[in-house]
């Protein structure tokens, strides 16, 4: 189901989790703990992207009252596969107990974990200018290198 802002919205009764994208960025916001079959649903809707280059991805967990076991694996496979195509993914606005329960996880240590999805949003916009800068020394490097200077 789509939304009038562009936006996707799960079909079930009960919206589990809506989509929008902002600045080349795809928000997903979760509004409660996801059942099985809202997991799948949402594993269907993340996995071209986990493949695709330079996907970007913010799971805003403002609304999300608790994370289970397969919520973890699913932030921490998508966490992996993105940033191994050159993406980023990154969780926003936990709650103080899901915050606990990540850190506890080590989840904390292996994803991004911010306060709010505007500062998910410029970190991962922050990987953009690491991009650029990156490329740039590569430049130097490799016009240092022509002129014997390496």
């Amino acid at each position: 189901m789509t939304r009038a802002d562009g936006g996707e919205r799960c079909s079930q009764m009960v919206r589990e989790w809506e989509l929008r994208e902002e600045a080349g960025v795809k928000i997903l916001s979760l509004n409660r703990e996801l059942d099985t079959e809202g997991l799948s649903s949402l594993e269907g809707v993340l996995a071209p992207w986990l493949t695709a280059p330079k996907t970007r991805i913010v799971m805003d967990l403002a609304a999300c009252p608790q994370v289970t076991s397969e919520m973890l694996r699913l932030f921490l496979v998508a966490a992996r596969r993105l940033e191994t195509q050159g993406g980023g993914f990154a969780l926003a606005a936990p709650n103080p107990d899901v915050q606990r329960f990540l850190e506890l996880s080590g989840v904390a240590k292996l994803c991004r974990v911010l306060p709010s999805v505007s500062e998910a949003l410029v970190a991962l916009k922050g990987d953009d200018r690491m991009e650029v800068l990156a490329q740039a020394v590569l430049a130097l490097l490799a016009r240092a290198e022509a002129r014997g200077g390496f």
